[in-house]
């Protein structure tokens, strides 16, 4: 997981709130005004998240990926609307759902690690292998929820390692795994490599 630092609240946005202060999100559903509403706010969601799923930072678009809400917006409806509230996740399907996908309505607001608490990249750990572990209970927790242990994570997690090994240049691995490129993007899995690159592993 790698601490989202927020774009401002987009303009569009704060505009429709004002014009519909008693819609929360599940109207939006409701019209194509509201469809393209929710369209528009993932695009800047994921432009904002560099490309990448706000838990897995595996990378995602407009069309594999999912507004999601935080705290559920099923349980929290009055915030549904509010923009710390929403990130952008990867859409996953049926068993091997991951991150949003997977966690749905289940939230414990005292152990639930989010990609914008500051001390969030903190409550985890990553292996060679791919796997990746949570600190304290609320690490393992969010861990668990999230699914962030699931088959192709720790595959693609474990080829990215290896790919910033065979670099033996920990100069390249951050230029190129840790800096956006020219479309503001960033390489998957940068949480990972953030962590390896910090230790010394890629020198």
């Amino acid at each position: 997981m790698k601490k989202i630092d927020r774009r401002e609240e987009p303009d569009f946005w704060i505009e429709y709130k004002r014009l519909h202060p008693r819609q929360c999100y599940a109207d939006l559903k409701k019209t194509p005004e509201g469809n393209e509403l929710r369209r528009r706010m993932r695009m800047y969601l994921v432009e904002s998240q560099y490309g990448l799923c706000a838990y897995c930072c595996r990378k995602v678009g407009i069309d594999d990926s999912l507004n999601e809400h935080i705290r559920p917006q099923s349980v929290y409806s009055d915030e549904s609307m509010e923009y710390d509230n929403l990130v952008a996740s990867c859409k996953t399907e049926e068993t091997d759902a991951t991150c949003g996908a997977r966690k749905g309505n289940d939230y414990d607001q005292n152990l639930f690690v989010s990609p914008l608490d500051e001390e969030c990249e903190k409550k985890f750990v990553f292996y060679p292998n791919g796997e990746m572990e949570g600190i304290g209970d609320d690490g393992r927790y969010t861990c668990e929820l999230l699914n962030l242990n699931a088959y192709e994570l720790q595959r693609a997690r474990r080829a990215q390692y290896k790919t910033c090994v065979d670099y033996h240049n920990a100069d390249m691995v951050y230029t190129y795994f840790l800096l956006p490129d020219e479309k503001g993007e960033l390489e998957p899995y940068c949480d990972m490599v953030r962590y390896f690159h910090e230790r010394g592993i890629f020198e």
